[in-house]
This record gives C-alpha cells, sequence and structure tokens, in this order.
C-alpha cells in the first residue's frame, strides 16, 4: 500500500493543475458564449469567428485535455477512484464528452466558419448561423457547472460497494 505521505506532493500538485485548467475552460468558455451572443447581436463575422478559433484551438483545446487528463490521473491515485462513486464517473463522463466535443465538433466547425468569414469570397452568416456560437458554448458552461457542483458536494453515493475484507461472504 502506499503510503499517503509520499503522494501527497504529487496529488497537490494534480489538483493545482486540475482545478487551473479547469477554471480556465469554464471561463474560455464564457469568452466563447459573449463572442457567440455578439455574434447574433450583429457583431462582424470577420472579427468573431477568427478570435472564436483561436480561443478555441489554442486555450479551450489544450485546457481541456489538460482538465481531462489529471482528472485522470487524480481518479487513480486518490481514494476517490474513478469508477468508485457517481460524482467521480459523472465528472469523467461530462469531461470526456466535453473535451470529445471540443476537438472533434467545436474546433473544425469554428476553423471552417473563421475561413469562411475571412476568405476571398467571405460569406455572411444568417442569424440562424450564429446561433451555434452561442447556444454550444452555453451548454458547454451549463454541464461545466454541473461538474463544479459536483466535485464540491461530493455526493456519498457509490457505484460499488467494496466487500469488507476478511469476512466471508455466506
Amino acid at each position: 500500500m502506499r503510503n499517503a505521505d509520499t503522494l501527497s506532493p504529487l496529488r497537490k500538485a494534480l489538483l493545482t493543475a486540475h482545478v487551473a485548467s479547469a477554471v480556465s475552460v469554464l471561463g474560455t468558455d464564457l469568452v466563447l458564449v459573449v463572442l457567440g451572443i455578439s455574434s447574433v447581436g450583429g457583431a462582424d463575422p470577420r472579427t468573431i469567428y477568427p478570435a472564436a478559433d483561436l480561443i478555441a484551438t489554442w486555450l479551450l483545446a489544450p485546457l481541456a485535455i489538460l482538465a481531462l487528463g489529471t482528472g485522470v490521473l487524480l481518479g487513480l491515485i486518490t481514494h476517490w477512484g474513478l469508477f468508485r462513486y457517481w460524482w467521480v464517473t459523472i465528472k469523467l463522463t461530462l469531461t470526456t464528452i466535453l473535451t470529445g466535443v471540443v476537438l472533434f465538433v467545436l474546433v473544425p466547425r469554428l476553423s471552417a466558419a473563421a475561413a469562411m468569414a475571412t476568405g476571398p469570397s467571405a460569406q455572411t452568416f444568417a442569424i440562424a448561423d450564429r446561433l451555434p456560437l452561442a447556444v454550444a458554448p452555453a451548454g458547454g458552461v451549463t454541464l461545466l457547472l454541473i461538474a463544479v457542483i459536483l466535485a464540491v458536494y461530493k455526493p456519498p453515493w457509490r457505484l460499488r460497494v467494496r466487500p469488507a475484507q476478511g469476512k466471508n461472504s455466506s
């Protein structure tokens, strides 16, 4: 069994990186919400979409990967585990899904929108085309707030209860 004192500095470093990256993901997502609302309000797509693309590509994506990676490592080295408590498993699921959406949906779509807005035959965007930039990050913020609530309150519901060691199961 590992000594808790030897894990303490590593756990603290991972926890610091996890909290910092998760808070940064939330803040970055809020910036995308503001850009989306500005876009729906009529802001110039030549400004909004390249800015949103840069933020998603250079900030949100790496921060989401860091939050997911540090969260998994924390689950592996602490008593919380990855699949012992509902709140940890829900946070892991939310973070994995959100990271996948950022990497495989949001970043490519924002890159394409930025190219369409700034290319030689720049397009104008209808409100229906602009709305996803406001709605998608707002949904992400909502899910991230759920993860924050779970992390703060840590509901004690367990996914599985370990049998007591040394006792017969009969």
